[in-house]
């Protein structure tokens, strides 16, 4: 699972934002999953179109791949 996730990371498309949908897909993590982890950990905090639509960075996409390899493959807590 660790080389799928790293694998996702680096060869994700070339484009500057990614919409949470993208990022779900990419990461094979539920997007209320990532609204909630969005509210845990502060290098979480993608920015916002005017619309409130979340747009992530590859560098957010990253932390979300971080942070599920702790979380599920390591079984770290948040707490």
């Amino acid at each position: 699972m660790k080389i799928m996730l790293e694998t996702a990371a680096a060869l994700l498309p070339p484009q500057t934002y990614f919409s949470i949908r993208e990022v779900s897909q990419l990461t094979l993590v539920k997007p209320y999953v990532i609204r909630y982890w969005e509210t845990q950990f502060s290098a979480l905090r993608p920015a916002r179109r005017e619309s409130g639509q979340r747009k992530f960075t590859q560098k957010e996409v990253d932390v979300i791949v971080k942070i599920k390899e702790l979380l599920y493959d390591k079984r770290f807590t948040i707490a």
